[in-house]
């Protein structure tokens, strides 16, 4: 099973999946989530809808007093415990199982940690993504989610967003040793992904004047 774009996927989930979007500048957290949802459960690998669904979820976050609606510690501690095993045995079920408990609300820093620790064994590039950035927007005041995204931005190719990511650790904690060595790659990558379009740029016309 691969991973989605939701231009994947067919006409009339697309279609929920706009209507879905809709519904979140209206408030419509509770219809998002009964989209988002059940077309998680069969499409797994469709990670805009993953993101889609905290979109709403983190908005009601953000209209609650703080976050007191979250779940506590424990909550977290149980899930990891009950769920370790099978980030070896079977990750893609593991997902699924941070997906139920999406769906139910239950939000804590584990769940996102677990989210991306099976994309990984998935080899699921744009759900880590997914994972990392929904973490760093959580816990937007620590450095550790913000250098994990960071690190995965790198992989998939988007150097640009990790600079972006990772001046911000480095304007809380300038001495980071593990924010400096990452922008430095982050740069150097930054720079070729740049000659790379310049080079392609320059052989397009040396073709066409030739």
């Amino acid at each position: 099973m691969d991973e989605l774009k939701i231009s994947d996927l067919d006409d009339r989930l697309q279609k929920q999946v706009h209507s879905a979007r809709e519904a979140l500048g209206r408030g419509g957290v509770d219809y998002i989530v009964q989209i988002c949802g059940e077309l998680l459960k069969h499409h797994p690998g469709a990670f805009e809808v993953r993101d889609l669904l905290w979109k709403a979820l983190y908005s009601e976050i953000q209209n609650s007093s703080g976050l007191s609606w979250l779940s506590n510690k424990s909550s977290g501690f149980q899930f990891k415990l009950s769920t370790r095993s099978l980030l070896k045995t079977n990750p893609l079920d593991l997902l699924l199982k941070c997906d139920e408990q999406l769906r139910a609300k239950q939000i804590f820093t584990e769940l996102f940690v677990t989210m991306d620790k099976a994309a990984e064994a998935l080899g699921w590039m744009e759900s880590r993504v997914v994972a990392c950035k929904e973490l760093s927007e959580l816990e937007s005041e620590k450095v550790a989610p913000r250098l994990a995204l960071a690190e995965v931005l790198i992989e998939v190719g988007r150097p640009q967003q990790a600079i972006e990511s990772l001046e911000w650790v480095l304007s809380k904690e300038p001495s980071n040793a593990s924010a400096q060595t990452l922008l430095k790659n982050a740069s150097v990558a930054e720079t070729l992904q740049r000659g790379n379009w310049e080079d392609t740029g320059t052989s397009f016309h040396s073709k066409k004047q030739s």
